[in-house]
């Protein structure tokens, strides 16, 4: 996961477990873009690795970034277990080095504070003739609501901060690489669980920015307050048969997942 600032955060809460029910969205970008023997990829915000891991399996020569050391070790180590040779670097969206001829990002560049200077980072290094697979949750599925509810017992953003969830909007990803061919699905992602309380508490224990406010969550009395509207938030969207099925729940969350083609003489911004 990418993000210049707070990046501590990625490792307040139990963020593996969440990556480990994301593994099927990385394995659709990573067949998006098309690796393969010979192919150079870079991995933007890899997180503990499911796309990393995923292209180098198909033999290509991997490079995997994300600001978080904690993310980055554990990235590491499952590569070294299954003997796959990753490159790895604590680079965050817009620190970039390198030229490759897939670049990669599964819900990680999204959360760069600056859209405009990531995307640019994304296609710089983006060789002629290759291509750059992005994938983000969309702004009206499931997880801008579920944000919406934490968000309510978090501090605000920062003046001027906008919502990852832009990078799920065609229009607003068509405008990050002017000059370049876009072509995009909406994919989703199957979260399953035993109750909506239960979700809402996987959904707690795994986000670190919202255990770094446990504390202050837990002296004011709202600790409950937010498991109770998360898992009204689940309720809302829940899909499954009814109760007494198995599962009792099961939410499915949208994601844009896009692939950028450089075109020539595309229009950079300065």
């Amino acid at each position: 996961m990418t993000t210049s600032s707070a990046t501590s955060t990625w490792a307040a809460g139990d963020y593996p477990a969440m990556a480990r029910r994301l593994a099927p969205a990385a394995e659709r970008a990573v067949a998006a873009a098309e690796p393969g023997p010979g192919t150079t990829v870079l991995d933007v915000g890899c997180g503990t690795g499911n796309a990393a891991l995923a292209a180098a399996l198909t033999g290509a020569a991997v490079t995997a970034a994300d600001p978080t050391p904690q993310l980055l070790a554990i990235a590491a180590r499952r590569a070294r277990e299954a003997d796959l040779p990753i490159a790895f670097q604590t680079a965050d969206a817009d620190h970039l080095t390198g030229t490759y001829d897939r670049v990669l990002t599964v819900f990680g560049a999204m959360y760069a504070p600056d859209a405009a200077r990531a995307a640019d980072a994304l296609a710089r290094c983006c060789a002629p003739g290759g291509r750059i697979v992005t994938a983000a949750w969309t702004p009206d599925g499931f997880m801008a609501a579920a944000n919406r509810a934490m968000g309510a017992y978090l501090p605000p953003p920062p003046a001027g901060a906008q919502p990852p969830t832009r990078w799920g909007d065609e229009a607003f990803l068509r405008g990050l690489f002017p000059g370049h061919a876009v072509t995009t699905t909406t994919e989703r992602v199957r979260f399953t669980f035993d109750s909506p309380l239960a979700a809402a508490e996987f959904w707690v224990r795994t986000a670190g920015h919202v255990q770094a406010e446990r504390a202050r969550l837990q002296a004011e009395g709202a600790w409950p307050a937010l498991h109770h509207d998360l898992a009204a938030v689940f309720t809302e969207w829940n899909r499954a048969a009814g109760p007494g099925t198995d599962p009792d729940v099961r939410v499915d969350a949208a994601y844009l997942l896009a692939v950028v083609r450089p075109v020539p003489d595309a229009v950079r911004r300065g």
